[in-house]
């Protein structure tokens, strides 16, 4: 399923719960989100930090989890590539578990 691109304020219309912002990169410069709007992303980085990914997934109860955090490369596009092969494996496993006896984020 394509990927659409959306901005930052979309991004954080998510309502994401502050822990896992706090483990989102920094220097965040691409979202990404599906038309289900189950699985959502977004590319981080600049030529002299480097580029990282988060990749976001709905569990079962419709909050959302990391799926995957990646990168750490000083090319965009070896990034980019890798980012969007880690938002089709999200979508492609289905909603994420929910663990039980673990706290969850809370999604609005």
């Amino acid at each position: 399923m394509p990927f659409k691109s959306i901005n930052r304020e979309e991004f954080n219309d998510y309502h994401l719960s502050p822990l896992i912002l706090e483990v989102l990169v920094k220097e965040q410069v691409e979202w990404l989100a599906n038309d289900a709007e189950n699985v959502i992303g977004t590319l981080a980085g600049t030529t002299t930090i480097g580029w990282k990914y988060a990749v976001l997934q709905r569990d079962v109860r419709g909050h959302f989890r990391i799926f995957k955090l990646g990168g750490n490369s000083y090319s965009r596009e070896s990034a980019w590539s890798q980012f969007l092969a880690e938002l089709e494996a999200a979508e492609t496993v289905g909603p994420a578990p929910v663990r039980a006896g673990k706290p969850q984020s809370r999604v609005s």
